[in-house]
């Protein structure tokens, strides 16, 4: 059905175009991208140097950049039908820029549109792009770098709703599915991209505000991030609902077994079912190999005891985390704070003490955990630009 609805979605999209072709209507006029080139840029970061690229279009202004958006349907295609022998690999170059540029939007809060501007957000960008990368033909390793970059620039935002969007294709309006519906309708058993939309499932179930906690599905008390950040839970979620189900099926992979068992721990204990959610975070401590989840897992553990102003079933995984991560201020300002309550204020001295010594320079896994895979961006960009000048 997602195969269906996904192919019937974009061949919808190339009719729509195609007709108002037909019908002769006077094609609105690019607005000005001057001083840029886009032909040139395109040139210069299929070559490889995408540093020069994308530091002239961040010089351009955000005016400029704004303005690219439409500019990508026309003048790149133009430039990707101008070699057809290297089209596949022009395609790749054209879609990978598209969203590079779109990360320069998204630094000056321009990801969508603004009152007055033309109607293209960065994600009828990256629809554009996607939509190009399935005609190179097969799915290959770079199509899924772009997916997963894709998903890392994304989260920035917190557009879950763009990532995950499952569509009925006999509906109206007609809309794309999300994005990692799409990626997954091209790589149905590819486990990182079905934790992504696990992930955006999930996320579009947590609201962080500034300000005071208002909610009338969970009755807790406000629950602080950092920040002047509060989360409270948006619905509830029962034990069928599409994220759990999507989580729960990720626990045992090997790849991405771990984190999944940590986010659904999360998860459960956003909507109030602590007891899950404790049982999920010891075995995800326990099954992952890699230290930042293996760090949240035990955060989190002592989290839900603190905020259950159980102190004593805090320290044990709180400790753990900052023996992952010593010095890390989320575990170490939380595990201070537990025992001055419980009376050991010496103690809670030594803890934040030792952790204005330590200052690591690493960002706490903790403070961009509800944006997803976003910390991973540098990595993944870094992959996809491998593809595009191997």
């Amino acid at each position: 059905m997602l195969r269906r609805a996904t192919a019937l979605a974009l061949l919808l999209l190339c009719l729509t175009t195609t007709g108002a072709g037909q019908r002769e209507k006077k094609p609105t006029p690019l607005p000005s991208i001057a001083p840029l080139d886009l032909s040139q840029l395109l040139d210069l970061y299929a070559d490889g140097r995408f540093d020069q690229a994308l530091r002239t279009v961040a010089q351009a202004g955000d005016d400029v950049g704004r303005h690219l958006r439409p500019h990508w349907a026309v003048t790149a295609r133009q430039w990707i039908d101008a070699e057809p022998a290297r089209r596949p690999q022009r395609i790749l170059a054209a879609a990978s820029l598209a969203l590079e540029t779109e990360q320069i939007r998204q630094e000056r809060g321009d990801w969508r549109v603004s009152d007055g501007e033309p109607a293209c957000p960065a994600t009828c960008v990256l629809d554009w792009a996607q939509i190009l990368l399935v005609q190179r033909g097969a799915p290959d390793p770079a199509e899924r770098a772009w997916y997963l970059a894709a998903a890392a620039l994304t989260g920035g935002v917190r557009d879950w709703r763009y990532l995950e969007r499952a569509v009925d294709p006999s509906a109206t309006p007609r809309w794309l599915p999300g994005l990692m519906d799409r990626a997954l309708a091209r790589f149905p058993d590819d486990a990182s991209l079905r934790l992504e939309r696990a992930l955006a499932a999930a996320g579009r179930h947590n609201l962080v505000i500034d300000g005071i906690r208002r909610t009338a599905s969970v009755p807790a008390e406000p629950v602080l991030l950092g920040r002047g950040q509060i989360l409270f839970p948006r619905t509830r979620i029962d034990a069928t609902g599409p994220p759990v189900n999507m989580l729960s099926a990720l626990v045992d992979d090997p790849l991405v077994g771990a984190e999944a068992r940590m986010r659904l721990g999360y998860l459960y204990w956003t909507v109030g079912r602590n007891d899950e959610a404790r049982r999920e975070l010891i075995k995800a401590a326990e099954q992952a190999r890699d230290a930042d989840v293996r760090f949240l897992a035990h955060f989190l553990h002592g989290w839900i005891a603190a905020v259950a102003r159980d102190g004593a079933a805090a320290v044990a995984p709180l400790e753990a985390a900052l023996a992952v991560r010593p010095g890390s201020q989320s575990a170490a300002v939380l595990l201070a704070a537990v025992e001055l309550q419980r009376g050991n204020a010496d103690t809670a001295h030594e803890i934040a003490q030792a952790t204005l010594e330590q200052r690591r320079a690493d960002v706490d896994p903790w403070r961009l955990f509800l944006y997803g895979h976003h910390p991973q961006w540098p990595t993944r960009l870094a992959a996809l630009r491998r593809e595009v000048k191997p």
